[in-house]
């Protein structure tokens, strides 16, 4: 009779309890005032009264009334405290909590769910960037996995990966570029505007099912939503660029830029003298529409028009050894000139459902009008110089190696239409928790159906003639002319490809009431000495948190008939951690564990099927890898500063069959058509960034990587003379073979095989000074494989010199701290940021290598010319805001 007594009491209590409830409600947001969602919100006194932020930072929680309570926000190592006591039925929504914890929130998704295979970067102004190229695409070769060798360029390897390699989405649709691009001088502007980016995110490999089918990395890209109205102008020597946005009323609001750019200042920096003339411009544009409180329409319009037009004169290279100096002069004439125009337009259609369900719709079409023309002749001698610098004529010619011309011409242009449209969606698994106040997030579902339609037309026209020394090469009859080169092809591809996705992601927390710690305390006594100590404390609820996501992709390409499914897994694992501050607080340790594995296929795209010859291989198939990745993030506290600092690091394992090998000649790709090879890439990553200056954000990476492949049917003969050497055409006296051996190269380096990687992106003020600051740029990449101009890849184990690369910019900004308009002069006051910008391009003058030409010297030798990337140039830069 007592115990149901009790249990009668028990009960009654707790109907009293919920029907007194209260409900407070509330925004989180992290230092750059976006909503910061995933934040556990709790009531100190009652623990299982809790909740978290949603995708816009906001939270809703019901707590008991006439009660004095704390309000518990709680995200690793910041946590807030707010105490209320509410009345019966009030609701409170409470003031605006700003976290300084930006740098280390995932991917969102719907519920509490995070995509643990792919992560944000440090939000900057990659305008600040120093170097021709201040883009997205250059601020992860400085801050993450991805590496280039060309600041002439946007692309980017990684992880032994070509450019083709990367798939690129912006607000969700994936993006093309130019498909006959062959040099950094004609490929124009990015499509990423960086004026108008809000997230990034990147993934250098083990990315999650989600995304799409390549093999490297997947760059995401969110274009900001505006709140209100503003705008941006950056003009420099290089071009200008604009924009404005604003959000018209609750419903709707949009954002236009425009971009143009003149590298000819830039491009007269390298070798080859003439007359150079790009034009590069491009629109884009970006609309939302609330329907509804819960459908949202957007539109996104890209135009680009890339005109590259070059009179080249002449060009003067000298190389070689300090034994041995040569210089190679040509003298030309003809003409190049480029146009590309591409336009994107795109559409998508958010659904927000319930708190359970969101749909989403994408259509896209991609349109793009290639045209290359160009007739270049040049004739060139190749001297010896003198290199006793006791000698009068040191450094002058003493003596001509060769002499030679060659031609070349190309008539090539190439239409493309691209259709796709798909759906994705979500579910959110939920469960109404024990006491009925809130939701338990069970899991995620994510769904997607992908179908696209290509029509590509090419026609291609090229050909190369070399004279050397009075002779054609290759040598013909006397009564014709053999070229060295010729492509000749007319091709028409019209190709359907559908795949589809789906994914499950799950997080289980674990809480673990009055947790010990105990933590070893390193210091010094009064005389010096070390000493060792241990602070034990318990903590009232402890929690670690585990979550996966695994998922299938499918898919099927009609040219080939292939069909094709690739699982993929991910892992991470929050421990707990726990640590003193400077000021003796215990604090949570931000420490994340993680690993990802699966099938990465990557179906053949229209370049890849197009063999040397310029006919296309319909044979080939996706190429494919096995990824294993795995890694930390680690936070720590240091010099006092306000955020934390943030280390990362990966070892990665890639192992590659069906590979379709190519060669690379500036931003060229050439593929094989075949899949004829496999390969593997692994190696580490490391990246560390945080203020190492109080109040700027500064980056160091370092990677190691090998990338090697096996071709098939790749064995080669080297013959031997009577005097037993080997017969090297052009070196030995003897060439009359007497015997031979059969040679298997095994594996050999990938074009893009760089054993090490270094750079970093340096930000300072300058004490007592603060509005003056600079912004350092420096990148290192030890030596990459090359090899002559033939279609043997076993050749292609030769090593050019080491790219290293300085930028400096050093800026004035002109309203450092004085947010009031009255303490600044009358002609900046509608401007909320103008800075004054002036950069060292190539800061130390290096010549780096971009390629090589060979030419033949009257022996029958061959040379591999480099092709110099540019030298050291000044530029300016004026950047306002409002």
């Amino acid at each position: 009779m007592k115990r149901i007594t009790l249990l009668f009491l028990f009960l009654c209590l707790s109907a009293t309890y919920y029907a007194q409830d209260a409900q407070v409600s509330g925004k989180v947001v992290d230092k750059s005032n976006r909503g910061f969602p995933e934040i556990l919100v709790f009531v100190k006194e009652f623990p299982k009264l809790r909740t978290e932020t949603n995708l816009d930072g906001v939270y809703k929680l019901n707590v008991p009334s006439d009660t004095l309570i704390t309000i518990v926000i709680n995200y690793q190592d910041a946590v807030e405290n707010l105490k209320i006591k509410l009345k019966k039925g009030e609701q409170l929504k409470l003031d605006k909590v700003k976290l300084n914890v930006q740098y280390f929130t995932g991917v969102s998704v719907k519920g509490t769910f995070r995509d643990n295979t792919i992560g944000d970067l440090p939000v900057i102004e990659v305008q600040q960037i120093p170097g021709p190229q201040a883009t997205v695409e250059k601020y992860l070769t400085l801050t993450t996995a991805a590496v280039s060798n060309n600041e002439l360029t946007n692309n980017y390897n990684v992880r032994g990966g070509s450019y083709d390699e990367n798939l690129v989405y912006v607000n969700g649709f994936q993006i093309y570029r130019p498909f006959l691009t062959r040099s950094g001088q004609q490929e124009g502007m990015s499509f990423i505007n960086p004026a108008l980016v809000s997230n990034i995110s990147f993934s250098a490999g083990g990315f999650a099912a989600r995304y799409g089918d390549r093999l490297s990395s997947v760059l995401d890209i969110a274009y900001r939503r505006p709140t209100r109205f503003r705008g941006s102008f950056d003009a420099s020597l290089l071009g200008a660029s604009i924009h404005v946005e604003d959000k018209v009323n609750t419903r709707f609001d949009y954002m236009i830029a425009g971009r143009y750019q003149d590298q000819s200042y830039l491009l007269n920096a390298l070798p080859v003298q003439g007359a150079y003339n790009p034009r590069f411009y491009d629109l884009q544009f970006l609309t939302n529409f609330a329907i509804t409180e819960n459908l949202t329409w957007s539109v996104l319009g890209h135009f680009s028009s890339n005109d590259y037009r070059f009179a080249p004169v002449s060009q003067e290279t000298t190389f070689g050894t300090v034994n041995q100096a040569l210089s190679f002069n040509v003298f030309f004439d003809g003409e190049e000139l480029t146009r590309f125009r591409t336009m994107t337009g795109a559409t998508s259609l958010d659904w927000d459902v319930n708190k359970r369900t969101d749909l989403k719709i994408y259509a896209k079409v991609f349109n793009t009008d290639e045209n290359e023309t160009f007739d270049i002749f040049g004739q060139y001698f190749i001297n010896e110089l003198e290199t006793d610098p006791s000698k009068e004529e040191f450094g002058d010619s003493v003596g001509t190696l060769g002499v030679g011309s060659f031609l070349d011409h190309a008539r090539n242009r190439l239409q493309a239409t691209i259709y796709s449209l798909r759906h994705e969606g979500s579910y959110q698994f939920l469960e109404i928790t024990e006491d009925g106040l809130d939701y338990d997030e069970k899991g995620l579902l994510r769904w997607g159906v992908t179908a696209q339609y290509e029509d590509f037309y090419d026609v291609m026209s090229e050909w190369n003639y070399v004279d050397s020394a009075g002779y054609s090469i290759p040598q013909a009859p006397a009564d014709e002319i053999q070229l060295f080169e010729v492509i000749k092809a007319e091709n028409t591809l019209k190709n359907f490809r559908t795949n589809a996705y789906l994914q499950f992601s799950q997080s289980f927390d674990k809480y673990i009431e009055d947790y010990p710690v105990k933590i070893k305390v390193k210091d010094r006594d009064s005389l010096g000495n070390k000493t060792i100590s241990y602070y034990h404390d318990t903590i009232d609820q402890s929690r670690s948190q585990f979550s996966f996501n695994a998922g299938v992709r499918g898919g099927y390409t009609a040219f080939n008939q292939e069909l094709y499914f690739t699982p993929r897994m991910g892992i991470s694992f929050f421990p707990r951690k726990y640590y003193l501050d400077k000021n003796n607080v215990l604090k949570k340790r931000f420490l994340r564990l993680h690993a990802s594995t699966g099938l990465y296929y990557q179906p053949p795209f229209y370049r890849e099927l197009r063999t040397f010859e310029g006919g296309l291989n319909l044979d080939v198939e996706s190429q494919k890898s096995f990824h294993f990745v795995s890694g930390l993030d680690y936070a720590f506290e240091m010099w006092d500063r306000e955020t934390p600092f943030k280390f990362s690091g990966e070892v990665f394992y890639k192992y590659m069959w069906d590979v379709n090998p190519y060669q690379i000649d500036n931003v060229r790709t050439r593929y094989y058509a075949e899949n004829m090879a496999v390969g593997h890439s692994y190696g580490l990553d490391f990246n560390l960034h945080g203020e190492f200056i109080d109040g700027t954000q500064s980056f160091f990476k370092m990677g190691l990587l090998r990338s090697i492949e096996d071709l098939e049917n790749d064995a080669y003969y080297t013959y031997i003379n009577s005097d037993g050497e080997e017969i090297i055409p052009g070196f030995t006296f003897n060439d009359t073979p007497v015997d031979s051996l059969e040679n298997n190269p095994g594996f050999i380096p990938k074009p893009t095989d760089q054993w090490f990687t270094f750079a970093t992106l340096f930000q300072d003020r300058m004490p007592g000074i603060e509005q003056f600051t600079v912004q350092l740029g420096f990148n290192y990449g030890s030596k990459l494989p090359y090899g002559p101009p033939d279609r043997n890849r076993y050749k292609d184990t030769i090593r050019q010199r080491a790219y290293f690369r300085v930028d400096i910019g050093f800026g004035y900004d002109f309203l450092y701290k004085k947010p009031k308009k009255e303490d600044r002069k009358k002609f900046m006051r509608p401007f909320t940021d103008v800075r004054l910008n002036f950069e060292i391009f190539n800061l130390l003058g290096i010549n780096n290598v971009l390629s090589q030409q060979w030419v033949q010297d009257t022996q029958g030798r061959f040379y591999a010319i480099p092709n110099y990337l540019t030298q050291r140039r000044f530029n300016l830069k004026l950047i306002l805001r409002w």
